[in-house]
């Protein structure tokens, strides 16, 4: 029932109105009982305050009872902050400025089993080469690690979100539609299914089979010795001008011209904004392209790099001389010791799967 009457409040917070007239709002006479002896002013304010502080108590204990524990609240607090700062890409003017980085955030002695600082470095310094062999094969794999388990996490989050979409599709068919026609299971929501169309359109198949073997990883030892063989370990002209660790080549309007193009060729090495994308647009070459399908029926069997790296036939022109110096860098550089590393612990990435790669360019490939 709505009440027109206007019933204002004083400062000391009691009613202004007697209440023994209230029924006046209700437009029948009140009755006033006589009985009861009148209510002192300064009674009705210790109850209203009481009555108040008990409400602000019971308020209160409910937001107490409700907030998570200062441990877990830190630690989420932590977990933003790092991921903010780890996202935040370090550039370097110099090797010795590489070296200084990898000292001051925990990345140049780096353990068998001690979890990786989530440090971006945007690029590798030019002067490379002015490192003695061994501490430029340190400073490239030590600064690639962190990038390496990045990009390997974002494929992670998108291997979880896919089976877990998956799960709920039990039509027994295995092509993938997303036409008007399309049916979908009612559990599965819209939001999921833009992210497996998107999927679908990335790793280019519709296939649930064939998705299911492209969204993988790569060991880091497989990685470490690709890149180090491609960019001759951080020093070579496309890893300093194009953050190009892996040869990619495009065929866009941007790219760097390669000086023994041969004739006809019409190819240029790929340039990224960072190296991040250059360890992105690898692993995605290797996980969608059809020469790489062998690879990835192996991967389905093993994890073994060495198993894995026969692979890489079509990489190289030299194919199986290609696949020879892969597994020599490998074993000679004891790089299987780092297959079982992971990121700290409060580094996490957003659920949505990541964009493709930011590639200066336009479509790129490698043979």
């Amino acid at each position: 029932m709505k009440i027109n009457q206007k019933i204002s409040f004083s400062g000391n917070g009691y009613l202004k109105a007697d209440l023994t007239g209230r029924s006046q709002l209700f437009n029948r006479p009140g009755k006033v009982a006589r009985s009861a002896p009148p209510v002192r002013p300064e009674y009705r304010i210790i109850a209203v305050s009481l009555v108040f502080g008990l409400c602000c108590l019971c308020l209160l204990l409910v937001l107490l009872a409700r907030r998570p524990p200062a441990s877990n609240l830190s630690g989420k607090k932590m977990t933003q902050k790092i991921s903010r700062d780890a996202l935040r890409a370090v550039r370097v003017d110099s090797s010795e400025d590489l070296l200084d980085n990898l000292r001051s955030r925990n990345l140049w002695d780096i353990g068998k089993d001690a979890p990786v600082s989530p440090v971006i470095f945007a690029n590798l310094p030019q002067d490379m080469n002015s490192l003695d062999v061994e501490t430029k094969k340190k400073a490239f794999i030590n600064t690639l690690l962190p990038i390496s388990l990045i990009a390997l996490q974002e494929i992670e989050q998108e291997k979880k979100t896919l089976h877990s979409i998956m799960a709920k599709l039990d039509d027994g068919r295995d092509f993938l539609s997303f036409d008007h026609t399309t049916v979908w299971p009612r559990t599965v929501s819209e939001m999921e299914i833009e992210i497996l169309e998107r999927l679908t359109w990335k790793y280019r198949t519709n296939s649930k089979e064939d998705l299911l073997l492209r969204v993988e990883g790569l060991p880091l030892s497989l990685i470490l010795a690709q890149g180090a063989l491609e960019s001759c370990w951080g020093s070579s002209r496309f890893a300093a001008e194009g953050n190009n660790l892996f040869g990619i080549w495009t065929w866009g309007e941007e790219g760097i011209i390669p000086a023994s193009l041969e004739q006809g060729a019409s190819h240029k090495v790929a340039m990224f904004d960072s190296l991040l994308d250059s360890l992105r647009a690898y692993l995605l070459m290797i996980n969608r392209l059809p020469a790489y399908a062998e690879l990835r029926q192996l991967r389905s069997r093993t994890g073994n790099s060495m198993s894995l790296a026969d692979g890489l036939l079509n990489y190289s022109e030299r194919r199986d001389s290609y696949i020879a110096d892969v597994k020599q860098i490998i074993v000679t550089n004891e790089l299987r010791k780092f297959d079982a590393l992971e990121l700290a612990e409060n580094f996490q990435l957003p659920p949505e799967p990541q964009n493709v790669v930011s590639l200066r360019g336009a479509q790129y490939v490698k043979m």
